[in-house]
């Protein structure tokens, strides 16, 4: 904004600091923003120290103010006594706290009431000085404020409305009015902080001359005013002090090392409101190590204290007792027989312009010697336009009033007076420049009861005192005006709810100078008051005090005034300050100017010490889109320093009743371009195509009674929206990533995420668990376990989070789309999932994920020829070197072990040795000394030799391997099979193809001799059409990760296996080639025990098959046993004596869609009924299917130990036979 001229009218720097950069603690905390706060973060950060300063209110800038009726009421918060309990909007920038007997109207914003006072620089008098409630360092000597008045004068620079300017109809009409009060009254024009002329002024701002608009009292939109804001917090801000709004004190605690104080407050941000009750049970806190100097105003320096006292900080017993309204009353001359021209303008000409809101004063002060209560000041005002339909209203209305009783006839006749009075109210509440510019108005500030009291009732608090109004002082004051008024032929009026009977209201006044609440002692003990001289809190009724925390604010002033208090208020908190500097042995640097200070200047002094982690924040900021939203999250908790899962510990926490609750607020951030998971992450929206990614800035409390005794800050907060997993296949993730920092000074981290997986497809309950459940897990900074546990987001908080969308900034239409633009993005990331099979596949990635880590490649590679003249491959894999402590005693001397896949085609890789696992089968055993051989049976040939093969082959390839073993290694080999390669081994077992003397031992996985299929297999296995119907459509070849994969037939197809019926919805997923994979053998695994990583790859490990090979399979499947080429059972009694002396380990998953874990169950039986059970051991895994005990990313743990067990045992049972 600027003015007419072209001058910025707020031409001085924005203040307030981002909330998220607060640091956890300060040598001095300023509680409040008014003239006693300012000067406490001028002074202290002259003096070197860092200062924090916080606020209730919002940083109001000119060119901010409400000026409207509808702003002014969208302005204003009404709290205290009322009927009904109103909403509580604690940061707008009017305050009107009813009370009984008496009422105050204050402002909350950066700069407190100086954003809306008239300005008027006014001196304590003598008399008042020397009263007896002042502290004897005050009363007994009468130069004890006078430096620091002048102190004060020189910061905000007072000056009368000067007699160069143009003549003001209000100013002469009080000059002429006070003449009729006698002439020993004094009249003079007011002091005011307002600039005249265009200037800089003390600390360096370039101050707007005053355009005599007369909105003081709404806050002035020219940039005239000298406030707190553009004087001593500018000058605390270019020292280093760092000014925080919407901070809301509630209660302070001495530091448990009784050094310094905590702060514990209520941040305001937007959108937190609709939390209610949370924002003020959720509090962050900030430890103040030297001072802590409370500014929050007479009514929140006191309401700050009486909950401290509360909640155990030991205060005086007169904290809240013998406040003072200063004797404010607000008086109106209706309807005058000349112009008065008193309401204000937005632009004024140069005639006819109301001035500043005050410009004279009659000063009754001093008229009666020795008698300081009898004195008292007028000043003249200005109707704010906005209210001028709102006062005459009131005004009017006044007239109607009656004295009761009246007789029958009197209440007719003065009823048809009323009834023509309201008539013509809309007429006159519409001719403004009538009536309205003929009121006067009158401020007057004189001496009241001092018996106003703030107390606490259900934490909100109740201003009580006498109804002032119907004093005997306030009476004369009345008669005297009443005088003035009737004699300019007008008629008096009083404030809007001192009028007002219909509420109950009736002679109850409003004040805007509340004081006391923490009085200065006069007895120098606590018994006397709540403060010393200084300012210091008594600890008790002695005379100790808590020397570090201080107010320095209208709350310390133990009586009324009788004057603007605004000078005396800023005088004693200089004195305060500079007394405590010089006791401490503070330097405060006076002398050193601040130079130009404009909106694009930068703080001469910094004070920020950043920690490395905060410093990589800041540098990795991304670009906010200018939303934030808030979310309350409530779970349990367990603290342990093991690997239990989050589910597992929020059982274990519940029972223990240990809670958590998280209170954040997330401003949303952009990034532009993929990172590396998105790049190699699945693919979920068209959205991802444009590199549009989001993540959010997290501020706000963690609260767990079992890792600190209050709430943890989060100090260093991100949430990452819909991040891949790699931990989980078809599956992403929110995921936050919190420091958090504790009252005793621990720092911890917090990692938690929202999982959202195939689980959510087409499930509204599920999808609801997916995105309210948050798991979390706690570390130290040194990465020691603490705890874990789950975290929801209930219904009713849900709801609140969604009203809970707020701009960061001044709204601006332009700020829509960015929001519609995240909200869509937000929705399609979980219409993808939910609505997962009509979504389209991913594209094919080769590879996408990089391997874990450095694989070990094979030593050799030999190509067998079997009996029937077919050639295969045989990688061979040496033992790795001793040299692992941790499995020393595991290391089994170069025992050979063949591994035996199954039906996978000629894939790139073996699914004992995928380079995507982070410990493959290979490695676990290479590791522990065995020297490892992996083959490719014939169906992993050339397209011509696999096209034709069948199981029953494969046994040749087999029976090869194990003669080359033998053969170079001396020794007879392990063989651990899976599937249709397991089923190789047993048929050439029972024909005789291969001896059992070649064989140490088998783990058979899956399947071995009889062959149980699941219910899918079965429905397909029953009749051989779909085969045939598959070759008749696109021949023999059936691929599933090779190249020719991409003919229509197939396109087709794969849009069909999306459909494919699945158990469990965790199954559900996008991959084509898992698709096809489990069309061919049905599903192979449980999909929650792949990570990203090897899902991603099935085509790189399942190449092709064809359809003779998988008529062979279905044929026994349907047969339940083993068969040769011409479907003849091999199962016999003979054929069954050739297993007889074998160990052999049975595996099975337990939730198997191949084969049921009966086929493992029933060969398990037959033997061990045969042969005896010493050589027979099974194996059930739990929660896993068909290849995932091979590929699952915990196999190693969770399946590789019982085969590794097994095969030692072998190489035991061996050694014991030889000796």
């Amino acid at each position: 904004m600027t003015t007419t001229e072209g001058h910025r009218p707020d031409d001085y720097p924005h203040l307030t600091s981002p909330f998220r950069s607060m640091r956890a603690q300060y040598d001095v905390v300023v509680v409040g923003s008014g003239y006693g706060a300012g000067v406490a973060a001028s002074r202290m950060a002259r003096a070197g120290k860092s200062v924090a300063v916080l606020e209730l209110g919002w940083e109001r800038r000119p060119g901010s103010f409400p000026y409207s009726l509808f702003q002014c009421l969208g302005d204003l918060n009404i709290s205290g006594i009322s009927r009904r309990r109103l909403p509580d909007e604690p940061t707008r920038l009017f305050q009107l706290i009813l009370g009984d007997g008496q009422h105050a109207l204050v402002a909350r914003a950066l700069g407190g009431c100086s954003l809306i006072n008239a300005g008027v620089f006014l001196e304590a008098d003598r008399e008042t000085l020397q009263m007896s409630v002042w502290p004897s360092e005050i009363r007994h000597d009468m130069s004890a404020l006078r430096p620091y008045y002048s102190r004060a004068a020189e910061m905000l620079q007072p000056s009368p409305y000067p007699e160069d300017h143009p003549r003001l109809l209000k100013l002469e009409a009080i000059q002429a009015q006070a003449e009729w009060l006698g002439r020993e009254v004094s009249f003079y024009r007011t002091p005011l902080t307002t600039f005249f002329r265009r200037e800089r002024n003390h600390v360096g701002v370039m101050m707007q001359e005053n355009c005599g608009s007369g909105n003081e009292s709404t806050g002035l939109d020219d940039g005239s005013k000298n406030t707190v804001a553009t004087t001593y917090l500018a000058d605390a801000w270019n020292w280093g002090a760092e000014i925080f709004c919407g901070c809301e004190v509630r209660y302070i605690e001495q530091a448990p090392n009784q050094e310094g104080y905590v702060v514990y407050f209520a941040w305001h941000g937007r959108g937190r409101s609709a939390f209610g009750e949370e924002v003020k049970t959720q509090l962050f806190w900030v430890k103040a190590n030297e001072l802590c100097f409370l500014g929050a105003g007479a009514l929140g320096t006191t309401e700050i204290l009486l909950r401290s006292k509360d909640y155990g900080l030991p205060i005086s017993p007169m904290v809240g007792r013998n406040m003072s309204g200063n004797g404010d009353m607000l008086v109106f001359g209706y309807n005058s027989d000349s112009k008065v021209n008193g309401i204000s303008e937005a632009a004024s000409g140069p005639t006819n312009r109301p001035g500043p809101t005050v410009t004279g004063v009659v000063d009754r002060r001093g008229l009666s010697p020795g008698d300081a209560l009898a004195g008292y000041v007028i000043e003249d005002g200005c109707i704010p336009k906005a209210l001028s339909p709102l006062i005459q209203a009131m005004l009017v209305l006044q007239t109607i009033r009656f004295p009761a009783p009246l007789s029958i006839s009197e209440s007719i006749s003065r009823f048809g007076e009323t009834i023509s009075k309201f008539k013509l109210l809309p007429f006159k509440l519409y001719k403004v420049r009538g009536a309205m510019q003929r009121t006067s108005t009158y401020l007057v500030m004189s001496h009241d009861s001092n018996e106003l009291t703030l107390t606490l009732k259900d934490d909100r608090p109740i201003l009580h005192g006498p109804g002032e109004g119907r004093s005997e002082n306030f009476s004369k004051i009345r008669y005297a005006l009443s005088y003035v008024i009737s004699r300019a032929g007008g008629k008096i009026g009083s404030s809007l709810l001192r009028g007002t009977v219909l509420l109950g209201r009736d002679r109850e006044e409003v004040t805007v100078h509340p004081l006391g609440g923490a009085n200065m002692s006069s007895t120098g003990t606590g018994r006397g008051g709540v403060t010393n001289h200084l300012g210091q809190v008594y600890k008790g009724h002695g005379s100790a005090t808590h020397e570090g925390l201080v107010c320095c604010d209208a709350s310390v002033i133990p009586t009324a005034l009788g004057v603007n208090p605004m000078a005396t208020i800023t005088a004693l908190a200089e004195r305060s300050i500079d007394l405590i500097a010089k006791k401490r042995q503070f330097y405060i640097d006076t002398d050193t100017p601040n130079g130009r200070l404009n909106v694009y200047s930068q703080p001469m002094v910094s004070r920020r010490v950043e920690h490395g982690f905060q410093k990589a924040a800041v540098d990795q900021a991304p670009l906010s889109i200018g939303w934030q939203f808030s979310e309350v999250l409530d779970g349990h908790m367990y603290m342990q320093s093991n690997d239990l899962d989050s589910n597992a510990c929020e059982t274990l926490g519940r029972s223990s009743s240990c809670t958590m609750r998280m209170f954040l607020t997330i401003e949303i951030c952009r990034r532009i371009g993929e990172s590396s998971d998105a790049k190699h992450g699945m693919v979920l929206t068209m959205l991802d195509t444009f590199g549009l990614q989001y993540e959010g800035i997290c501020t706000g409390t963690v609260a767990c009674r079992g890792l600190s005794r209050g709430p943890m800050r989060v100090v260093d907060g991100r949430i990452r929206f819909f991040v891949p997993s790699k931990k989980q296949a078809e599956s992403t993730a929110l995921r936050y990533s919190l420091r958090l920092l504790s009252l005793e000074g621990i720092s911890y981290k917090l990692k938690g995420y929202k999982e959202i997986d195939s689980t959510s497809t087409i499930s509204i309950r599920g999808m609801w668990e997916a995105t309210t459940k948050v798991n979390v897990h706690i570390t130290r900074d040194d990465e020691m376990k603490v705890g874990a546990g789950v975290l929801r987001i209930s219904w009713p908080s849900f709801r609140r989070q969604m009203r809970s969308f707020r701009a960061t900034v001044p709204f601006r239409v332009r700020l829509i789309p960015a929001l519609v633009l995240f909200l869509a993005y937000f929705a399609l990331q979980l219409v993808v999932v939910f609505l997962r099979p009509f979504t389209p596949a991913p594209k094919s990635r080769r590879p996408p994920h990089p391997s874990p880590g450095p694989k070990q490649q094979p030593f050799n590679t030999t190509i067998l020829r079997t009996e029937d003249g077919v050639t295969v491959r045989l990688q061979e894999y040496e033992p790795l070197p001793n040299t692992n402590e941790a499995i020393k005693g595991e290391f089994l001397g170069s025992q050979p072990v063949l591994f035996i896949p199954g039906v996978t085609g000629n894939a790139a890789h073996s699914t004992f040795a995928l380079p995507y696992l982070r410990y493959n089968m290979v490695e676990y055993f290479t590791a522990r000394g065995c020297r490892c051989y992996v083959l490719t049976p014939r169906w992993g040939s050339d397209a011509k030799t696999s096209a034709q093969c069948t199981v029953y082959d494969c046994r040749l390839d087999i029976a090869a391997a194990l003669q080359h073993i033998l053969h170079g290694q001396k020794r007879k080999p392990y063989v651990i099979a899976h599937c249709q390669g397991s089923v190789a081994l047993a048929m050439g077992l029972l024909d005789g193809t291969i001896k059992r003397t070649h064989i140490l031992g088998i783990t058979a996985n899956a399947v071995f001799m009889t062959q149980v299929l699941a219910y899918w297999n079965s429905l397909k296995a029953a009749t051989p059409a779909l085969i045939r119907l598959y070759e008749f459509i696109s021949g023999t070849h059936y691929p599933i990760g090779s190249p020719d994969g991409n003919k229509p037939i197939h396109r087709v197809l794969d849009i069909l296996l999306r459909f494919y019926p699945v158990e469990n919805r965790r199954d559900i997923c996008t991959s084509t080639h898992c698709h096809r994979t489990t069309f061919a053998f049905g599903l192979c695994w449980n999909h929650n025990n792949l990570d990203a990583n090897i899902h991603d790859n099935v085509g790189q490990f399942f190449a092709d098959t064809h359809t003779k090979l998988l008529e062979h399979v279905t044929r026994m499947g349907t047969h339940r046993a083993c068969l040769d080429n011409d479907l003849r059972p091999l199962l016999t009694d003979r054929n069954l004596r050739n297993l007889q002396d074998i160990p052999i380990l049975f595996m099975s998953g337990t939730v198997n869609q191949v084969f049921k874990p009966e086929s493992t169950l029933r060969d398990y039986e037959m033997l061990r009924r045969r042969f005896g059970e010493h050589l027979y051991r099974r194996f059930l895994v739990e929660g896993y299917g068909h290849l995932d005990p091979v590929i699952g990313k915990n196999a190693a743990d969770d399946v590789y130990w019982r085969v590794f067990e097994h095969v030692k045992g072998c190489v035991h049972e061996q050694g014991v036979t030889r000796n």
